[in-house]
């Protein structure tokens, strides 16, 4: 699992290369604000599949214009996915969630199955 990260600051500038990084290379980004980490951006079919339970979802492009209240959301501990063209993308979660689930699962990186990916894909309702 590729993990990545930037600043608040930062992914404003660079939103669209992190989304795809994140939605088609399956990567992990974490946003930091104020030096520490605030959310971290996962792969919606992986998030799924780790048992994770959405809690809102907004539009990528809502996303990066309030992306401060995507991260105040994250940090209250809201996962929240982030769609793009009307399909779940990513989804930010909690830091202490994301660090729980990765350490729980030691080593083993946990596999996307084609199911999982389409079920992801499918449009929201």
């Amino acid at each position: 699992m590729e993990t990545t990260s930037s600043s608040a600051d930062d992914l404003r500038s660079g939103w669209s290369p992190v989304l795809a990084r994140v939605r088609l290379k399956s990567a992990h980004h974490v946003v930091t604000r104020h030096g520490h980490a605030a959310a971290v951006l996962v792969p919606a079919a992986w998030h799924a599949q780790v048992g994770g339970t959405v809690g809102g979802t907004i539009t990528a492009e809502t996303a990066v214009r309030g992306l401060s209240d995507l991260l105040d959301r994250a940090q209250g501990g809201e996962h929240v996915a982030v769609t793009h063209r009307g399909k779940a993308a990513a989804v930010a979660v909690p830091p202490e969630w994301h660090e729980q689930v990765t350490s729980t699962s030691g080593d083993e990186q946990v596999e996307i199955t084609p199911q999982a990916h389409a079920d992801s894909t499918r449009p929201l309702r």
